[in-house]
């Protein structure tokens, strides 16, 4: 029995090797996939779901900060341009929590929707800190990458579960 969950475990390390292959950041894929329990027992549409709910939590985590930012912050710019970010990852985290249940309801199409209306929210942040005035630095730029990483996981599994036209 012992080599029977062995190879169990061997094949959904493969599996998760296998969708981290596909993405721009490896580590960064192997160490979020790769050390949550949630991965160790799924298939490809399971690890769809542990993506999005890493994403949620992250987008959670970030919106808790933002209002800390916010009051540490003493440029009105940076300010407006917070409040911006605090809009989209409220937008975002709809988005990702839709996408969640869209793919536990096996609805694949919709899942790569709310991925890509999320992506664009993310996208908004991001780029926010560019254009408007003085060009700065996201003080959540690493959140934003983050999500964006998420995203991509996200797509590359439900990418496998849509049929081929």
């Amino acid at each position: 029995m012992g080599n029977l969950n062995s190879l169990f475990v061997v094949a959904d390390v493969a599996l998760i090797k296998s969708i981290c292959k596909q993405s721009q950041d490896y580590d960064f894929c192997m160490r979020s996939l790769g050390t949550d329990p949630r991965s160790e027992t799924t298939d490809v549409r399971g690890l769809a779901m542990v993506s999005a709910s890493l994403a949620v939590i992250q987008i959670q985590d970030t919106l808790g900060r933002i209002p800390d930012i916010i009051k540490q912050t003493t440029d009105p710019v940076a300010v407006r341009r917070l409040g911006v970010c605090e809009n989209d990852y409220d937008g975002l985290l709809g988005n990702f929590q839709n996408a969640f249940r869209a793919t536990s309801n096996n609805a694949f199409q919709d899942t790569v929707k709310f991925v890509r209306d999320g992506e664009k929210q993310v996208a908004d942040c991001h780029n926010i800190f560019r254009k408007d005035g003085p060009f700065a630095t996201s003080p959540i730029e690493g959140d934003d990458v983050k999500v964006f990483k998420l995203a991509e996981l996200v797509l590359i599994a439900i990418y496998r579960l849509i049929p081929k036209i």
